[in-house]
């Protein structure tokens, strides 16, 4: 039977599989997974050792600065910016006390931190009446989001404090 010459121009003709390459067993010696190997160790150990090592940093920089509040959470569980000209500030001392203003009143709690976890306790205040509402709104709102806090994130200038659902709640930056 004679082949059909369109048949032919429709269907490629499929070429035998060349037998006489390099198999896959050939070229993944022991080399090969040696090395893979060594790069998955390496990987691990640096971020094991990088993640312990934010873990330890964490405590020290958070007690080496006085925190200046750049967003806060409000009562519509927004993050907005703080209101520029009232400051309101935290410092954590070592010994698990933190104090600072709240924008028209000082405030004194504890708080406890472990790797990367914080509780903030309610706050002791002053009772200082602020005329202008908007600042008496954002301290009520700081005070609410402390509590809120169960996570930390700190480095040399950024302090950021998240809520149980991994939102944003504080952001603060060094002064």
């Amino acid at each position: 039977m004679a082949e059909d010459p369109e048949r032919t121009l429709l269907e490629p003709e499929i070429p035998d599989e060349d037998k006489s390459g390099v198999t896959e067993s050939q070229t993944r010696g022991p080399a090969f997974y040696g090395a893979l190997a060594l790069v998955g160790a390496l990987v691990l150990l640096i971020v094991f050792f990088n993640v312990s090592g934010i873990r330890e940093s964490s405590g020290k920089l958070l007690t080496q600065n006085t925190w200046m509040l750049q967003s806060y959470v409000d009562s519509n569980g927004v993050l907005v910016p703080a209101i520029n000209g009232t400051p309101v500030t935290a410092k954590f001392r070592t010994d698990g006390m933190m104090s600072g203003s709240g924008g028209c009143n000082k405030y004194n709690t504890s708080y406890t931190t472990k790797d990367l976890a914080i509780s903030i306790s309610q706050p002791d205040m002053t009772e200082i009446y602020c005329e202008n509402s908007r600042v008496m709104h954002q301290e009520s709102a700081y005070i609410d989001d402390l509590s809120k806090a169960v996570e930390l994130r700190v480095s040399e200038s950024n302090l950021n404090l998240y809520d149980k659902a991994g939102k944003t709640v504080l952001m603060f930056v060094a002064v």
